[in-house]
């Protein structure tokens, strides 16, 4: 199912709601990531009504607040131009817009991850169970299998290739000439969605890497380039630089 709608500004509320404690766990049980502060509205085509009536009865979970002063909003999750998000729904006691407006998350910015602003075109997809057949179905988790399949394989070479050249001795060029190849095809292989919901680790693990190979190859040199094009976020400050990714573990995991 799909709705197509146009982006507009917002009350400035979102950012508040997406940060409450009981929001921020909650989201992280269901849909397995922290939202990033904010919502982004979108005002639905009027063409489109009926399917946002269909979204609305379609609702994968509730968001249960344990602080009276707030109220459960209904979550389903959609993706919006291909990118992994959700749609939150207030009660109607407490919502702030016109029905024809949804407020939908993310772990991204997503009008600057998309490169997007008011008044942009966007779409919103999301499966209906109950016009899966069973053929459809199975083919569908083939093709999920598949890929998880494909990003094992491409997070234990990643992971491979920073443990290789992490002691910084005798990098052979023979050594790394397919197995950079190879990781940069699996990454281009991927969808965007997919690369963007672990993209950040693997800045830290490539950007690791780099930072070993540089002092033997040089800064110029074809793989450590290559590998500098997977790049999208910031880099490690050095191979060692491991402390920024233990202390965002133990604020993630309470450890």
């Amino acid at each position: 199912m799909e709705i197509s709608g146009v982006i507009q500004s917002g009350a400035g509320k979102g950012a508040y709601f997406t940060q409450v404690d009981w929001v921020v766990r909650q989201c992280e049980q269901m849909l397995g990531y922290c939202p990033f502060p904010g919502t982004l509205n979108v005002r639905v085509n009027d063409s489109d009504m009926a399917n946002l009536s269909l979204l609305f009865k379609a609702t994968d979970f509730e968001l249960v607040p344990d602080d009276p002063a707030f109220c459960s909003a209904q979550v389903k999750k959609v993706e919006l131009n291909g990118v992994p998000a959700a749609v939150v729904i207030p009660s109607d006691d407490v919502r702030i817009h016109e029905n024809c407006i949804l407020e939908v998350i993310s772990s991204y910015n997503l009008k600057k991850t998309l490169g997007l602003g008011d008044g942009d075109p966007v779409s919103l997809a999301w499966e209906d169970p109950s016009v899966l057949d069973g053929h459809q179905a199975t083919k569908n988790g083939k093709k999920q299998m598949q890929l998880h399949r494909e990003i094992y394989e491409f997070a234990a070479s990643a992971g491979a290739l920073e443990g290789y050249v992490y002691p910084r001795q005798k990098l052979a060029s023979a050594n790394l000439d397919n197995w950079i190849k190879n990781l940069v095809k699996q990454y281009r292989d991927l969808p965007e969605d997919v690369r963007l919901s672990f993209q950040s680790a693997l800045d830290r693990t490539l950007g690791r890497a780099v930072q070993a190979m540089i002092p033997e190859i040089g800064v110029d040199h074809k793989h450590v380039q290559a590998l500098k094009n997977l790049i999208v976020g910031e880099m490690p400050s050095s191979p060692h630089d491991f402390e920024k990714e233990k202390q965002e573990k133990a604020a993630k995991y309470g450890e």
